[in-house]
Order: C-alpha cells, then structure tokens, then sequence
C-alpha cells in the first residue's frame, strides 16, 4: 500500500509539469481517431475488398494509446530521458517496485483517456460501425483493443526500462515490423482482424470471447514483463 502511495504521488508531481505536453496528447488521440475511422469506415462500407491497412493501424497504433507526451518522451533518444529518470529516481533513492508501479499508472490512466478520446471520436467518424453496433457490441469491440494495446504494453515497458533510448527505439522498430508482418500474413490468409473484432462484438457484445481472451492475454503479459523488468532494474547499470 506504501508503494502504491508513493506511485500515486510521483504520477500527480509528473502530471502537474508536463501540463504543456499532455495537449499533444489530446491532438494525437483526435488525429489518430479521425485518421483510423476513416479507414476503418472504408473497410466497413467495402468489407469484400480485404485490405491489411486497418489491420496495421490498429496492431501498430493501440499499443500507443498506453502513452502520453511528456518531455521525456519528446527527448528519450537525443538525451536518453528514461535512463536518466531512472538514475534519479535511484539516487532519491525511490525502490524499484515503486517505479514499476509508477509506469502501470501512467499506463492505465493514459488508456482511460487516450482510449476514451480515440473510441469516442472514432465512433461518430466510422458511421457504419455507429448504424452497425449497438452501444454494448461498440463499448466491447473498444475494450477488445484495448486489452491488445495492454498486452503489447507489457513489451513496450520493458524496453523502454532495460535500454538506452538508441536501443529502446530500435526495439520499438521491431515491435512495429512485427505488427506489420502479422498484419499481411492475416491478409494472406485470407482474413482481417477488425472485421472479425467488429463481428464477435456486435454479436456477443460484453460477453464477446474475443475481448475476454484479450483481457487474459494483457493480464498475463503484463505479469511476466513486470517480472522482467523487475528483475531488470535491480541489475541494470544506469550509467
């Protein structure tokens, strides 16, 4: 309970001096959902034209929700900030568990209201999903992604602890060709990921299998990279 005290404070102290940068956060969030409905309304409007792009944006860009801007994160590889974070808090010095803790809560709270803009908005920009889906079947296909964007999150964290930027942004890249590549092979296939989210939400709405294996699958990842990165903070040299 102390260390989830002590999470709370340093996210409240980290909000209070990144006022400036979390408006970005709101301009990405808008730019993302009018750009990703757009495309999803497309695919919606022609599902017989199988396109792998809807697919890659959402594997590519939910995970990203999980995120807000803050200069850290303008500045992690030119300055390698997440290291130097980590040095500070070290030297406080502020235990490991409490920094862990400290990212889980940047994460939820950034997929509350990262998620809350992004579904919001993209539901009035993708019309056929809005005629489509009932508000049930529409609240579970969102929470279907993201349960997948908290499952890629777990990879994210880790990396992001246990490298210096120039590493960490070439992890990143792998993570983004590895989204890419799933998305094609889906498409070879002969299938599309968010016509197949869109229909086993509408059609089980908050009982959708999908979404609850979803759920398992963000819970067990963020178990083991939690783990991981545990036991990465206590060995790793920050200088």
């Amino acid at each position: 309970m102390e260390n989830a005290r002590k999470a709370w404070y340093i996210m409240q102290k980290d909000l209070r001096s990144e006022k400036k940068y979390l408006v970005w956060s709101i301009v990405y969030a808008v730019y993302m959902a009018v750009m990703v409905g757009s495309a999803v309304r497309g695919q919606m409007e022609a599902p017989e034209f199988i396109s792998p792009v809807t697919d890659g944006l959402f594997m590519l860009f939910i995970p990203m929700l999980g995120f807000y801007f803050s200069r850290r994160s303008f500045k992690y590889l030119s300055e390698d900030s997440y290291t130097q974070m980590l040095a500070y808090f070290r030297a406080l010095p502020i235990p490991d568990r409490v920094i862990i803790l400290y990212r889980l809560l940047q994460m939820f709270m950034a997929f509350i209201f990262n998620g809350i803009i992004f579904f919001g908005l993209m539901y009035w920009v993708a019309e056929p999903m809005r005629s489509g889906m009932s508000l049930a079947g529409y609240l579970a296909f969102s929470l279907t992604w993201i349960g997948y964007g908290l499952a890629l999150s777990g990879p994210y964290m880790y990396f992001e602890f246990s490298n210096h930027g120039k590493a960490y942004f070439r992890a990143t890249l792998i993570l983004f060709a590895g989204a890419i590549v799933a998305a094609i092979v889906i498409k070879i296939c002969g299938g599309n990921l968010l016509l197949y989210s869109v229909e086993t939400a509408t059609r089980w709405k908050l009982l959708s299998p999908l979404m609850w294996v979803m759920f398992a699958a963000a819970a067990a990842s963020l178990a083991a990279f939690t783990k991981m990165t545990l036991r990465t903070l206590r060995s790793r040299d920050l200088m």
